[in-house]
């Protein structure tokens, strides 16, 4: 091969080691299934603090998606109790589950792509990959849309006639105007240069956003209810009796289905902690924000419904009538810098939601050539094929779009969930992860575990049937669309309790064949050696010194706690 051709391979393959692997002495990389971004992640990446957990998920709640739940349960004909009743709710059962799927990636430090190959096999893994990988992309697509239509108002503010005069070339089949597409070309220009920050270092920038945008949140309610007179929660035709029962459930579901997506991520994040208990802020903060910003939309709504006769079930419209309204100087100052932060709020939820899982998810596909990085620019630059526009055009279309992938992503995480706390007890053996051999216990039938397909398949019958009737009313019976009403509740506990009476008719393998077959029956046995013995190969120098000295090297984390002592509890009590 030329030299150039030589350089050109160089360049377009991923790096396949950390740096301070590369350069101890004889240690080898985890092959060819494994990259930077795959391997385990060592202590100089840990550095998320519980700070920045608590911030992340407080953050990612202030977004439009959580605040058109409100406003479009409200627009649809929900009561106003249901709506509150349902947010709390659904925010707890989502803050269970969450939890619970981050333990195993904190404690073994890999991120989803490795970590689904637990329960679904190295190369089974592939296609619950790839499903995650396409929702990510079309939700960054309908992300990047909702910041853009917020630049929209912002343009307005700023330029006013002369942004409103813009001739419009498209057709009116596009769903978009060309002042639109302007607004969203100049935000995909902005959010774009964020592909390249690696999500160890993500920290710090929801901080911010969590400072930001409940004030631009919090400050447009109170001035709508100040200026409007307060809010009138009766307005409209209401459903009631078993519709209002249905109602409800739709409401729950739909409520879950905003969090869903980082139900399946935490795994990309929380292998940057240090202890499981680093994480437990996550759940304080989802809980805290996800009620507060649907009751944010919920009222913002409502009060411009009794003012202008119309529920608006999306931010900028409701900016757009009090720009009718209220044009001078300081309406036009307000709604812009509060259409700004909300447009800037929506692009890192973004790149924690989306831009991050799609790059770790080619990175686990095609870990030849894929780092993180590189996955989240090609997720940026897939927003446009996705015609975002169209898929969130009305209220209607916006939930049903939202209910529709939680048949096919939940029972991943119920399969995840069981097959940690119950089928291995907590015992992973991290360098049988990126060995497709049969003496991996995570290889079982050709490298397929049909358990986890046979249960999800069941999640995803159990209410596949209703999107059809959801999409089309009246093309199925209403029983099935009720069903599908409860998507997350069936889809999830159908696929739990499937892989779990698999596993105890077929137990799955926990230790490789080999003299570790059968080993420890403890829960957890392997966490205080992150998944390794002594005599693996490779063997991080990290890990090394933590068996032969006891301790784990301190993360670089400005928060970082007392080093981790092998064999004792990981909050730092002794165990019992």
């Amino acid at each position: 091969m030329s030299r150039f051709g030589t350089k050109l391979r160089s360049a377009v393959q991923a790096q396949h080691t950390h740096q301070h692997n590369a350069n101890d002495e004889g240690e080898k990389d985890f092959g060819k299934w494994s990259n930077v971004d795959l391997q385990p992640s060592p202590p100089s990446e840990r550095n998320w603090s519980p700070w920045y957990y608590f911030a992340f998920q407080f953050s990612i709640a202030f977004s439009p998606t959580t605040y058109n739940i409100g406003s479009s349960l409200f627009s649809i004909g929900l009561t106003w109790w249901t709506i509150i009743i349902a947010s709390f709710l659904g925010t707890g059962l989502c803050c269970c589950v969450l939890f619970a799927n981050a333990r195993g990636p904190t404690l073994y430090h890999v991120g989803f792509p490795v970590y689904t190959r637990i329960s679904a096999g190295i190369y089974g893994s592939l296609f619950f990959i790839f499903i995650r990988a396409v929702v990510a992309v079309f939700y960054m697509g309908t992300q990047t849309y909702y910041a853009s239509r917020l630049m929209d108002v912002s343009l307005r503010c700023i330029f006013g006639s002369s942004w409103e005069n813009i001739p419009n070339h498209l057709p009116e089949s596009a769903g978009i105007t060309t002042a639109q597409m302007v607004a969203f070309l100049l935000t995909w220009l902005f959010q774009f240069p964020f592909a390249w920050l690696h999500p160890s270092k993500a920290g710090p920038l929801f901080v911010v956003k969590s400072v930001l945008s409940p004030t631009a949140y919090i400050a447009t309610m109170i001035w709508a209810l100040v200026k409007f007179g307060g809010v009138d929660l009766n307005l409209g035709e209401k459903i009631s009796g078993t519709d209002l029962g249905w109602g409800f459930m739709r409401s729950i579901n739909t409520v879950v289905s905003g969090v869903v997506p980082p139900m399946v991520n935490i795994g990309d994040l929380a292998r940057y902690g240090n202890r499981p208990r680093d994480v437990f802020p996550l759940t304080l903060g989802l809980f805290l924000s996800k009620p507060a910003v649907i009751m944010l939309g919920l009222f913002t709504t409502a009060a411009g419904a009794k003012h202008y006769g119309v529920a608006n079930w999306n931010l900028w419209d409701f900016y757009g009538l009090v720009l009718d309204e209220y044009w001078n100087s300081g309406s036009r100052t307000l709604v812009c810098l509060g259409a700004f932060i909300q447009c800037f709020a929506t692009i890192v939820t973004n790149v924690s939601s989306n831009a991050i899982p799609v790059g770790c998810d080619l990175s686990g596909l095609f870990p030849k050539y894929f780092t993180i990085v590189r996955g989240m620019i090609l997720c940026h630059l897939l927003v446009w094929p996705v015609v975002p526009w169209l898929l969130v055009n009305s209220a209607e279309n916006f939930l049903t779009f939202l209910g529709s992938y939680i048949c096919f992503i939940t029972p991943v995480v119920a399969i995840m969930i069981v097959d940690y706390y119950f089928s291995r007890k907590g015992n992973i053996h991290v360098p049988s992860l990126y060995q497709p051999e049969t003496s991996s216990p995570y290889y079982f039938t050709k490298g397929f575990n049909l358990r986890a397909y046979a249960a999800w398949v069941v999640g995803v019958v159990l209410v596949i049937s209703g999107i059809a009737g959801a999409i089309n009313p009246g093309s199925i019976s209403n029983t099935a669309v009720n069903i599908y009403y409860c998507g997350f509740i069936l889809s999830f506990s159908g696929a739990a309790v499937t892989y779990y009476l698999l596993c105890l008719i077929w137990p799955v393998q926990v230790y490789p064949t080999g003299r570790h077959e059968g080993g420890h029956e403890e829960r957890e046995a392997m966490a205080p050696t992150e998944g390794f013995f002594m005599d693996d190969s490779p063997l991080p120098g990290y890990i090394r010194e933590k068996m032969l000295f006891g301790e784990e090297p301190l993360s670089s984390s400005p928060e970082a706690e007392t080093p981790v002592v092998a064999g004792k509890e990981f909050d730092g009590s002794e165990k019992k």
